[in-house]
């Protein structure tokens, strides 16, 4: 039969024909069988790419598999939105999904969209906290603020940027904008780390008002003005009574007063819940001043009885005392009465010009008058004497 078909010039048109289609057909199955087995190349390539970190390599893998013919665009479009990703470039990233998108209008690709874009937000805060962490360290505070203000805008609900600001204002001395900026984040989102920030924030503008009261304290006491000055101090101790400067500046102003009991009563009561080293030094102090003016006090009674005795032996012993001369002839004049202030024109005390004169008795109109006796003790005349 095929012979009596090639024997007439259609028979053998016909079989040209059917020979060429059928070479065409191979021809088609065969390049598609190459495209696609060139297509499963690329794809697995640049998932291997992908996998092991060779984002550069991954792309262009990706772009040339996507721009075959029948490729599988969401698919390799969420690859190559990885492989971007890979290499931080989200904005490329986003831009590759989009664009399938609208080819597509598929629901994974939607759904990745936002994925990325979650994705985004999360890198761009993490690098805009960790550039305020570089400044921050270098104590750039305004700068570090800056940075940490722009990672609030991107996710105004993450604590880690509100404590930050606190922490940076705190360093910065700015405790009125630290905690505001606490009371802010509270507001937003309840965190522990966050009252633990405010409660440091207060405890640094309590103790900043207490060194406003401290300065204002000094500034009376500068001006003699004692009255309010102690008052200063004493509000100061009840705002931090934990606090050594206002006791240690009150105590001060005792022992220049000379009161030094009170001085020591203070600060003893000061000890007992304070542990100070500057507290034991002006606590010792007080009281080697305390000692040296009972000794004082009983030179100079010691002193009275001899001059009202009339005792010329023990009036020089105790005038050529070392403690006479460094601590009370140091002072002169010095007025002393046994009987309290005393009114020396009534003859109730006894002026110690220096450690080598004394005069004891009444004193009329700048005249020496009544019952008294002075001691002129000088060695000019190798003698001394006395009327």
């Amino acid at each position: 039969m095929l012979r009596g078909v090639l024997r007439t010039k259609v028979g053998r048109i016909i079989v040209l024909i059917l020979i060429l289609v059928l070479g065409i057909i191979g021809i088609f199955i065969f390049k598609k069988n190459r495209d696609s087995r060139w297509y499963e190349k690329q794809t697995v390539m640049a998932q291997q790419f992908l996998e092991a970190g060779n984002y550069e390599q991954a792309i262009e893998a990706y772009h040339k598999a996507l721009s075959m013919k029948d490729s599988d665009q969401e698919y390799l479009s969420v690859g190559l939105a990885e492989a971007y990703i890979g290499i931080n470039n989200y904005d490329k990233a986003l831009e590759v999904l989009r664009n399938c998108y609208k080819k597509t209008s598929g629901n994974a690709i939607k759904e990745k969209i936002e994925e990325v874009t979650s994705r985004k937000a999360d890198y761009e805060y993490q690098q805009t906290i960790s550039r305020g962490d570089v400044y921050y360290s270098n104590e750039e505070y305004d700068k570090a603020i800056q940075e940490y203000e722009k990672a609030k805008l991107i996710k105004s609900k993450e604590v880690i940027s509100y404590q930050n600001i606190a922490q940076a204002y705190i360093k910065s001395g700015k405790y009125e904008e630290a905690k505001a900026e606490v009371l802010e984040g509270l507001t937003i989102t309840q965190s522990e780390e966050l009252n633990q920030i405010l409660a440091v924030a207060e405890n640094y503008l309590i103790k900043q008002q207490y060194d406003n009261i401290i300065a204002e304290a000094e500034e009376f006491i500068f001006q003699e003005n004692y009255k309010d000055g102690i008052a200063k101090f004493q509000e100061a101790m009840r705002l931090l009574p934990e606090e050594d400067k206002a006791y240690i500046g009150l105590a001060k102003v005792f022992l220049t007063q000379e009161k030094y009991k009170t001085a020591i009563t203070l600060l003893e009561g000061a000890k007992e819940h304070i542990a100070s080293e500057e507290l034991d030094s002006m606590l010792e102090k007080a009281k080697e001043l305390q000692e040296i003016e009972n000794v004082r006090n009983k030179t100079l009674y010691a002193l009275y009885g001899a001059v009202e005795d009339l005792d010329i032996t023990k009036i020089i012993k105790i005038m050529n005392s070392e403690f006479f001369i460094k601590e009370i002839a140091v002072d002169i004049p010095v007025y002393y009465s046994p009987l309290g202030e005393g009114n020396i024109s009534k003859g109730y005390g006894m002026i110690l010009f220096t450690d080598k004169n004394l005069y004891s008795g009444a004193i009329d109109q700048g005249i020496k008058r009544g019952k008294g006796i002075a001691f002129q003790l000088t060695e000019s005349d190798g003698e001394q004497g006395y009327y």
